[in-house]
């Protein structure tokens, strides 16, 4: 493949016309069989996904069976700038308690670094709550880079008003209907854009 061209394709701004996902090593299922169509067979990992929210906790559907998941595969659970403390009775309730968690927090630059850090650590997965501000396109990009080395990470922002191209391997707008949840898949790797997705 000509450079050029990778490197357009690592910056995201190119789609590559695969239909089968026939590039990817694992998958984790979404815990809804239509998302898990529509993203080619889950979460990929290795991979990094953001989540963007509309209002706040409005990812804890998309969340749980994620963590549920990981903990069964044996990953230790990275929690970066969570938006609540973690709850020993919640981690118990929602089986999430047989695991190594390890909460971080800290602001700008630092959350970053530990969020690259984690995602070249084997056996792990991380779910990093950013502002949009902190998600440049650079940082992504490295982001994504130690993601392919290591294993998966979510980052969780509010909504972009001017969205930009970002190396993640998927993008999702989500946000709370009186039903349960809609997304907007603004960006997947095998196949185009997609809108109101509507997963009860």
């Amino acid at each position: 493949m000509q450079p050029n061209l990778q490197r357009l394709i690592e910056k995201g701004v190119v789609w590559q016309g695969q239909t089968k996902a026939a590039q990817a090593d694992h998958y984790i299922k979404t815990g809804f069989s239509k998302l898990d169509e529509l993203l080619g067979g889950g979460w990929q990992t290795p991979g990094l996904h953001e989540w963007q929210l509309e209002s706040p906790f409005s990812e804890q559907r998309l969340l749980l069976p994620l963590a549920q998941q990981a903990i069964e595969q044996g990953l230790a659970v990275f929690w970066v700038n969570p938006p609540a403390q973690l709850s020993a009775a919640s981690l118990y309730y929602h089986d999430l308690a047989d695991a190594m968690h390890v909460v971080v927090e800290a602001k700008g630059s630092d959350a970053c670094w530990a969020l690259e850090q984690i995602l070249q650590t084997k056996n792990a997965m991380a779910f990093a709550w950013l502002p949009q501000k902190e998600t440049t396109s650079p940082k992504v990009r490295r982001w994504y880079k130690a993601a392919e080395s290591g294993q998966m990470g979510i980052v969780i922002s509010g909504f972009s008003d001017h969205p930009e191209a970002r190396p993640y391997s998927n993008r999702l707008k989500i946000r709370l209907t009186e039903n349960g949840l809609a997304l907007d898949i603004l960006k997947r790797k095998f196949g185009w854009p997609v809108e109101n997705i509507e997963l009860s």
